[in-house]
């Protein structure tokens, strides 16, 4: 796929690896536009050469109206980066974490794609082109220890993205699933990218934005920024049973390590 004069949407635009993507995609001359909730998103947006709109994904209305201001400035949406999100943490059980962040988790990392596939898709259908890409998380594919309501519903986004290029690929819809592992941004705490130069296995939100952009070039359905990510795959549906008693042992090496399992002690040791 060509980016150039596409219109790009992103939501979750205004940090991380929605911004880096941005500014990528601005380079190569698509027309892009930004969400987020941030009430600085049109100022952020400005300093990059992109429009911005403040949104909040997990309410369909607010998608709508995100796709609606798009349109008005570009006509047709070529492609909508559906890339919001944020991370929870287990308070001790798996089942621990409230109904407000299960829900909150599962609108977000799951209806937020359903609302813009919602809105999207029929004109897509009628133009026999689109491409629909959602942000999941490595997490989806193997799971995020200390985190049940993030893995829980990135397995889902995984599930929806699969079903939209099962539903409409053979209709001119390209579908994409990103699935990141570990990466240098505010969602785990670096405010300062380049402190993932330090870890093993952590990447910029820079250095996912380029291997993103290129397969999606390729219209690659599963991008895997960390290709560890695959091997950890293999590995899983290989022998689930060696693969679960592996995780067990992980989340105990966290633990004594480094006194907890949350996703911000785990990824010291991947």
């Amino acid at each position: 796929m060509n980016f150039k004069d596409q219109t790009i949407l992103i939501t979750g635009g205004a940090q991380g690896i929605g911004l880096s993507l941005s500014k990528k995609f601005c380079s190569i001359g698509a027309n892009v536009i930004i969400a987020d909730k941030d009430r600085q998103t049109p100022d952020i947006a400005d300093r990059i050469g992109v429009f911005g709109y403040v949104c909040d994904v997990t309410i369909e209305q607010e998608i709508n109206d995100f796709i609606t201001f798009a349109e008005e400035k570009f006509g047709q949406v070529d492609c909508f980066i559906s890339n919001a999100g944020m991370i929870f943490v287990d308070p001790s059980h798996v089942a621990s974490a409230s109904n407000t962040n299960w829900e909150l988790s599962w609108r977000l990392h799951v209806m937020q794609h359903v609302f813009a596939a919602r809105r999207l898709l029929p004109g897509m259908l009628k133009r026999k082109y689109g491409y629909l890409v959602n942000t999941a998380s490595a997490a989806g594919l193997l799971y995020q220890i200390g985190d049940a309501p993030y893995s829980a519903s990135k397995a889902a986004a995984i599930s929806f993205s699969e079903g939209i290029s099962i539903s409409h690929g053979d209709d001119g819809i390209r579908s994409s699933v990103i699935c990141p592992q570990y990466v240098a941004s505010n969602l785990l705490g670096f405010n300062d990218p380049s402190e993932a130069k330090d870890i093993d296995g952590l990447l910029t939100p820079d250095t996912v934005a380029e291997k993103v952009i290129e397969s999606m070039a390729r219209e690659e359905f599963l991008i895997l920024p960390h290709p560890a990510v695959k091997k950890y795959l293999i590995n899983k549906v290989s022998d689930y049973e060696r693969w679960l008693n592996g995780m067990r042992k992980l989340k105990k090496k966290s633990i004594a390590q480094r006194g907890s399992a949350k996703p911000t002690d785990i990824l010291h040791l991947i």
